[in-house]
């Protein structure tokens, strides 16, 4: 068991620190000057990272108390009487929504990493191909790793091919969106 930590630990900081060495020698490239809006896109990129593996730390417990308590906050906002019913059924109705709310944190956060990824990687230079492979394998090889990292939370937590494959959709859905609003951007100054 402790040497199974002891290797896992060693894979996973392997995994980040090499995904923390490219984003830094990208960004402090010898010939350029510091880039202010890629050190703002790395950070903001490395704090939604450390926001993913706090969540997938949480035993299962506590992740289905947090996605319970999102489910009864919908129930009150959809559901006419829903403070009337019982706290039976208040919980019945929470459980109900605890696959959908999971599956949709799991896209939702990996699409905010695909959004910074893409601006940190962004160049206009760059060929449209890599401006969307590059944030794509970085955020779907940091969902394989923090899937990983699920097997040795326990209590609960797995390992599951379908989260990599939403999460992986997650990271493509917000490359797209922010070369939608780069897009959106040009456009907009060029009339002006």
């Amino acid at each position: 068991m402790f040497t199974d930590i002891i290797k896992y630990f060693m894979f996973y900081s392997n995994q980040f620190c090499g995904i923390l060495d490219t984003m830094i020698d990208y960004i402090f490239k010898k010939d350029d000057k510091l880039n202010i809006r890629k050190t703002i896109f790395v950070f903001l990129t490395l704090l939604c990272m450390a926001m993913i593996f706090y969540f997938s730390s949480q035993n299962a417990d506590t992740s289905t108390k947090e996605s319970h308590k999102i489910g009864k906050f919908i129930g009150y906002m959809i559901e006419y009487d829903f403070q009337d019913w019982s706290p039976d059924a208040q919980e019945r109705y929470a459980a109900k929504l605890d696959f959908p709310i999971r599956k949709t944190a799991h896209f939702l956060e990996y699409m905010m990493l695909g959004i910074l990824l893409t601006g940190v990687f962004y160049e206009k230079k760059r060929p449209k191909k890599q401006k969307v492979l590059i944030p794509f394998l970085i955020g779907t090889l940091y969902a394989v790793s923090d899937e990983l990292h699920q097997l040795f939370v326990g209590l609960g937590r797995a390992c599951q091919f379908r989260d990599i494959l939403i999460d992986s959709g997650g990271v493509m859905a917000g490359i797209l969106l922010a070369g939608l609003n780069i897009i959106i951007v040009r456009k907009i100054l060029s009339v002006f």
